[in-house]
């Protein structure tokens, strides 16, 4: 089984494709132009390194949020062309979970004096939601295992630490703005893993997205909204209006150019 990767939800966005449960090759999306002008051909390029066509892949995993709302649209909007042009299904997988999958991939994370095998560990990725807000989620670490301790979230920082008792990892991008005001607040309960995320999200979305197949967990694609998750109702739906909108305008030109990949 072949899974393509998507993440526009973070500033890293990235690409991959993963084959059987193992992770083929993956690809970083380019920091100084907007994701719109650079996901098809990362995603191009992707596939001719990996000698795969588009009638190969099974699924397209896509990150569906917490995250730039922007990415987010930009994201899902081209899973739903691929949809359009092949049958196959999109995946959604949660931002944060893609997060603290791949930090946990990294063997440097692993083995870092911080993460105690021994003993349960919670983990919480943070990323700058704005606002003077973060998204976050908080896990349990424990025996190799990750197991979900709250519902994503778009919180204060000083909200999210009263929720805190005992030691976290903090790690993500949300690490830079509020880190040290974190650190303050909960003083020896917080720990900080700095080192820069070497595996991409994309990496681990494409992975949590061929177990999620696997399950035979599959929704409607033609029903997928991002998870925005701080807005209000007319605030979203709003925002729903308006990539309704931006998808029909790229709707043609989307699809023309995943045909063309398909006929070269």
């Amino acid at each position: 089984m072949i899974i393509l990767g998507i993440d526009t939800s973070t500033n890293y966005g990235s690409v991959a494709i993963a084959k059987d449960g193992r992770l083929l090759s993956e690809s970083f999306l380019p920091s100084n132009n907007s994701y719109s002008k650079t996901l098809i051909s990362s995603i191009d390029n992707l596939s001719k390194r990996c000698k795969i066509g588009i009638n190969d892949i099974d699924g397209f995993a896509v990150s569906i949020g917490p995250g730039s709302f922007t990415g987010l649209r930009i994201g899902l909007s081209t899973c739903k062309g691929f949809n359009l042009a092949t049958g196959k299904p999109i995946i959604p997988v949660g931002t944060l979970d893609a997060i603290v999958e791949s930090f946990l991939s990294d063997p440097e994370f692993l083995n870092s004096a911080i993460l105690n095998p021994q003993s349960a560990i919670l983990l919480c990725p943070i990323l700058d939601a704005k606002k003077g807000e973060v998204y976050a989620s908080i896990y349990k670490y424990e025996e190799e295992k990750i197991k979900n301790i709250t519902d994503d979230m778009a919180i204060n920082p000083e909200k999210l630490c009263e929720k805190i008792n005992e030691p976290v990892i903090f790690f993500g991008e949300g690490i830079k703005s509020y880190g040290d005001f974190i650190k303050n607040k909960l003083n020896g309960l917080a720990h900080f893993y700095n080192d820069a995320q070497k595996n991409s999200v994309a990496a681990s979305i494409a992975l949590l997205g061929g177990k999620k197949i696997e399950r035979g967990d599959i929704e409607d694609s033609t029903l997928l909204k991002p998870r925005y998750i701080r807005r209000s109702e007319a605030e979203i739906k709003l925002s729903l209006n308006s990539a309704k909108a931006e998808f029909k305008i790229a709707d043609s030109s989307i699809l023309n150019r995943i045909l063309g990949w398909k006929k070269k």
